[in-house]
């Protein structure tokens, strides 16, 4: 019986030293608010839980690509956190974005060595963490239009552990690594009515990684204390020759709820 495809992906990257991002978020860019031109001098805070229904891919620096749609990633998962949260004054504004992610899976093969037929089981669980943290400034502020430039960095943490068992053979291994980057971007909303606002962001960086980017667009509706929103989110790391992987992305659809203080 063949081994699943994600856990045909979790063996190879593991096995190959992978010291780079699993999946993959970042920060989500404000729907509407209720209309002011006054920039108050007060703390206001944000908090957005979100799902991001991202699939995964990438290339091996050998080479080989591999991809694992959000089905494989949703079937083997066993917890998910997914936030961020915002603080601002004035033009000024605090933002930081996480996502922690635990998959487990197994699976089974069988082979024949020296004409004997043998059973390899497979356990395998992969952790993957992601955080963007930055300091933005308001650029523009319209009645319609508010857009901030943001800078500060973007770390990614991953540990796999892969179980082995062939016949009474026994064996286990472990992959772990991590990468941190610095990143500038700008963030911001348009207003489409009171209520209705499409939402943006991008950013770049480097360091660790030869480039790390994201982007985000959506479409949001406020309400009195708490904002819904949906849209499209893409990341994606690009590494140097001495890396094992050479790209790595995550994208696809987000939704959420943002909670106004």
């Amino acid at each position: 019986m063949a081994k699943s495809n994600l856990l045909k992906t979790l063996t190879f990257l593991a096995l190959t030293g992978l010291q780079t991002p699993a999946l993959a978020a970042d920060l989500v860019p404000d729907p509407a608010t209720a209309p002011s031109q006054i920039i108050e001098d007060r703390w206001s805070f944000k908090i957005t839980p979100y799902l991001w229904m991202a699939a995964m891919g990438g290339k091996t620096a050998a080479g080989d690509s591999f991809e694992m749609p959000f089905h494989q990633v949703l079937d083997d998962l066993s917890f998910a956190l997914m936030t961020s949260i915002a603080a601002e004054k004035g033009r000024f504004g605090i933002y930081s974005d996480l996502i922690y992610l635990n998959l487990q899976g197994s699976d089974s093969a069988t082979g024949n060595i020296v004409g004997n037929p043998v059973t390899l089981n497979l356990d395998a669980t992969i952790q993957g963490f992601i955080t963007t943290n930055a300091l933005g400034y308001r650029v523009i502020d319209t009645p319609t239009t508010k857009i901030s430039g943001y800078g500060g960095f973007r770390y990614f943490w991953m540990d796999v552990d892969l179980d082995f068992a062939l016949g009474g053979f026994r064996a286990s291994a472990n992959s772990q690594g991590s990468v941190i980057d610095g990143v500038i971007g700008l963030r911001g909303e348009t207003k489409l009515s009171d209520r209705w606002a499409l939402t943006y962001l991008g950013d770049i960086g480097t360091g660790q990684s030869e480039v790390t980017w994201q982007a985000f667009g959506g479409l949001g509706y406020a309400f009195e204390s708490f904002d819904l929103f949906a849209g499209y989110r893409a990341m994606r790391w690009q590494f140097d020759n001495t890396a094992k992987l050479d790209d790595f992305y995550t994208h696809g659809p987000v939704v959420g709820a943002r909670f106004r203080f």
